[in-house]
């Protein structure tokens, strides 16, 4: 016998499955977002970067031995097969990411762990390209580097936010 105040699993999971679809919107479906195609801006190359307003790192990097990324480091982008899904490094970081065709693309990595369980890095680049395939094309953004290492029972963290502009090359 049942009291009705129980409704079927099948019929909770299907209403959950469709509102999620709907929230997604058609554009999720059938691959449209993320393939910007012809569109996507031509951001491949190598590009220098120039860091503004240096002020050093923070001292809870300093006390980790992060070594910061450098004026003039190369960060090197080459789009993937997949439109606008773009491959890349940054001192020998491999990033992955996404460029769009307004120009803003993103892109994040992290090293492989150290065989001694040291520092924890992830690195994200957000940047605007501006220019085409035949110039020499642009960044403007902003590099972050978040840090961490487990000392004993706790976990020493930092982040080092620098804005950058840098002319590819």
């Amino acid at each position: 016998m049942t009291s009705g105040r129980f409704v079927p699993l099948a019929t909770v999971t299907t209403a959950v499955v469709s509102s999620t679809l709907l929230m997604l919107g058609p554009a999720c479906h059938e691959g449209g977002t993320l393939d910007c195609g012809d569109a996507c801006a031509p951001v491949e190359g190598n590009y220098p970067l120039a860091f503004q307003d240096d002020a050093g790192l923070p001292a809870e990097c300093v006390n980790l031995d992060v070594q910061a990324v450098a004026s003039g480091e190369r960060l090197s982008i080459q789009p993937a097969a997949d439109g606008g899904i773009l491959t890349g490094t940054l001192t020998g970081v491999a990033l992955t990411g996404q460029v769009y065709p307004s120009g803003n693309l993103s892109l994040n990595g992290t090293p492989l762990p150290s065989s001694d369980g040291g520092l924890s890095t992830f690195l994200n680049v957000n940047a605007t390209f501006t220019g085409g395939p035949d110039d020499a094309g642009s960044l403007s953004g902003t590099f972050t580097g978040n840090y961490s290492r487990i000392q004993g029972t706790s976990a020493l963290r930092c982040t080092v936010t620098r804005p950058f502009t840098a002319t590819r090359q």
